[in-house]
């Protein structure tokens, strides 16, 4: 009789994983990441150069990391698109004009929201995401808005930030900084969420953080939005964001659920 309680403790289990595993699999598995340093805003190129070579030294868990011109990331990029992974884009301060028409000539339907909607990632250092490209702020606050389609904003200047509990446990090399332009919580809506926030003022402004797409299982992350201190850990800090969180969410989601119950039965099966 004890056995049979526990086997049908089991099977309720086994049921409840089938009706709960398939969410997992909203984000693929961590792919590759391109880095983009030919052009910098805020900050100067041979210090962005410097903090991109970092970054790639630094990474472990993206299946491969390359560091491309404006020339070759537009192509990467579409290469990259629905392709079973998760891959990232990182910039510093200035979008690539392979990957969206500088002055937001194509609002929608560009080579990066294409990218992002195919549930990838953008992260960004130094000048406001998306703002800065050839011509100068020639995209704008209005890029942030047209890759989002939502009314957001950064302007947040002088903003005192400070590691968050996560912040303390993933990106460890982070420490108290001032950000000149955050990502604000009150205007992160639907289908957007607040992911992850490493660093805030306690007043929902966030640097460095990540938000996500639920839709479409997108995100867009920041770190170090400010021009004052090239001395900041830019690299090791994205790579903390890469390695110790982002790898982290998108192996627990890789999960195949249809193998994973199958395993689960077989393994069940046995024991009885």
């Amino acid at each position: 009789m004890r056995k049979l309680i526990i086997f049908a403790i089991a099977i309720a289990a086994y049921f409840a994983a089938i009706v709960t595993l398939p969410s997992i699999g909203i984000s693929a598995p961590m792919g590759k990441v391109a880095i983009f340093t030919e052009q910098s805003g805020w900050i100067a190129q041979g210090t962005a150069a410097a903090e991109g070579e970092e970054l790639k030294d630094l990474l472990k868990t993206p299946e491969k990391v390359v560091i491309l011109t404006d020339k070759e990331i537009g192509d990467w990029a579409e290469d990259h698109t629905d392709n079973g992974v998760t891959d990232i884009i990182v910039t510093f301060g200035w979008f690539p004009t392979t990957l969206y028409t500088p002055g937001n000539q194509d609002p929608d339907d560009s080579v990066a929201e294409l990218f992002l909607e195919g549930g990838n990632i953008f992260l960004n250092t130094a000048d406001y995401i998306f703002y800065v490209t050839q011509g100068g702020g020639a995209n704008g606050e209005q890029g942030l808005k047209n890759m989002m389609d939502i009314n957001a904003d950064m302007w947040s200047g002088g903003t005192a930030i400070k590691p968050t509990n996560d912040g303390k446990k993933y990106t460890p090399s982070l420490d108290k900084f001032t950000s000149e332009r955050t990502f604000k919580e009150a205007q992160i809506v639907d289908p957007w969420e607040v992911e992850v926030v490493f660093g805030d003022n306690g007043a929902g402004f966030l640097d460095p953080a990540i938000v996500h797409d639920t839709e479409t299982g997108g995100r867009i992350g920041i770190a170090f939005q400010e021009p004052n201190n090239g001395g900041l850990p830019r690299g090791e800090v994205l790579a903390e964001m890469i390695d110790n969180y982002l790898f982290e969410v998108l192996g627990a989601q890789a999960v195949d659920p249809n193998q994973k119950v199958a395993t689960t039965w077989g393994h069940l099966k046995s024991k009885f």
